[in-house]
């Protein structure tokens, strides 16, 4: 069943990178403005879940590919700003445990998501070489490869886990809410380099399926960004 949904998923980001980029091209044709750039941000994440589970510190990752602006009016002060994005991100929890041993179980994940935000991002007119912008909107991404590391207390009767593959426990699509803000400074032309800074607050559950003290397990993916991108 992950196979399958697997080779779905990756004929949809297909499909979105294509209509995409024939997006861009239609509008170059209409004479409307739209820039392509490409970004690479590093990310702190962490990871929301429901008790039992509690929260356990933040992971480092990080998001590249490209991103695109359809500018919108005739001052081009807004845009719909989207993109087609691998996103590596994930987070840390543990769970108390009530073996005669007792003690934690502490989880470390990593995910990896294909994710395509849509947006709308509000921009200043030029001040200098500068335009500062707020971005707010959702993001769908979809799950390509989860790992998940567990160390465990001694003698509690629990195997732990090395950076073993738990795809199958991870929910295929997950939806965030998207909020941003930062800076493009206009090298030359339509080059511009972008400096900023996002929050991706998930919304859905990561979990699939998971048994968690005799009741489903929740959690949800948070992380912080910083942007840093070119729009050539």
């Amino acid at each position: 069943m992950r196979k399958q949904s697997a080779k779905t998923m990756k004929k949809v980001t297909a499909v979105l990178a294509i209509a995409l980029l024939g997006a861009a091209g239609v509008n170059a044709q209409d004479g409307k403005s739209v820039r392509l750039g490409i970004k690479a941000s590093p990310n702190m994440g962490f990871i929301a879940p429901e008790k039992p589970l509690k929260a356990d510190g933040t992971r480092i990752g990080y998001t590249f590919g490209l991103m695109a602006d359809f500018m919108l009016g005739d001052d081009q002060n807004y845009a719909f700003s989207t993109g087609l994005y691998l996103n590596n991100v994930g987070g840390k929890f543990k769970q108390d445990i009530s073996t005669p041993a007792g003690g934690t179980v502490d989880s470390e994940v990593k995910l990896q998501y294909v994710e395509v935000p849509v947006t709308i991002k509000l921009l200043t007119n030029e001040i200098g070489y500068i335009r500062y912008f707020g971005q707010l909107g959702f993001g769908a991404a979809f799950n390509i490869a989860a790992k998940s590391t567990t160390t465990v207390p001694n003698g509690s009767g629990i195997t732990p886990l090395d950076n073993e593959d738990i795809s199958d426990l991870v929910n295929l699509f997950k939806a965030s809410l998207i909020v941003g803000a930062g800076m493009e400074y206009n090298f030359s032309g339509s080059t511009s380099l972008l400096v900023g800074v996002n929050y991706n607050n998930g919304f859905t559950n990561i979990l699939k399926d998971v048994d968690v003290g005799g009741k489903k397990g929740k959690a949800k993916q948070h992380y912080l960004e910083l942007n840093l991108g070119v729009f050539f």
